[in-house]
């Protein structure tokens, strides 16, 4: 499964996945998805500032022999290249990213024509696009 159209359900999903471990930067097109994992208790989440620090922070986690997913929303997923690519993927260190995809709006054109692409270019497999309405709110 590499793409859905709703973040509706999704957490019990990855729960029963065997993820258990979760960060990432807020996207309104995963707000479902978002309001569901900020109820999990401190030891399954937490909230990063930018997506590279929450990349970093999945790594550690599965450092710690936790499987961990990162959200974010795909504007800000070139701010994750780096620490994916000389990170993760040089260490084997399995994240799955969550990646709110938009591609609408003047601001998300361009991430969202080449989300996929990128992630694809970057030889990295572990991801879900969750396609969105593409709304502001």
């Amino acid at each position: 499964m590499k793409r859905v159209t709703s973040d509706e359900g999704l957490l019990e999903h990855l729960l029963g996945d065997g993820y258990d471990f979760f960060t990432g930067v807020p996207d309104s097109g995963l707000k479902r998805f978002i309001a569901d994992v900020s109820a999990l208790p401190a030891d399954m989440h937490v909230p990063a500032t930018w997506e590279a620090e929450a990349v970093g922070i999945a790594a550690g986690a599965y450092l710690a022999g936790r499987r961990p997913c990162v959200y974010l929303q795909n504007a800000g997923l070139g701010h994750a290249v780096n620490p994916i690519a000389s990170l993760c993927d040089p260490y084997g260190l399995d994240v799955l990213l969550l990646v709110g995809h938009r591609h609408t709006l003047p601001q998300h054109r361009v991430m969202g024509e080449i989300d996929e692409e990128l992630l694809q270019l970057l030889g990295w497999s572990s991801y879900l696009i969750v396609e969105s309405d593409n709304n502001e709110g």
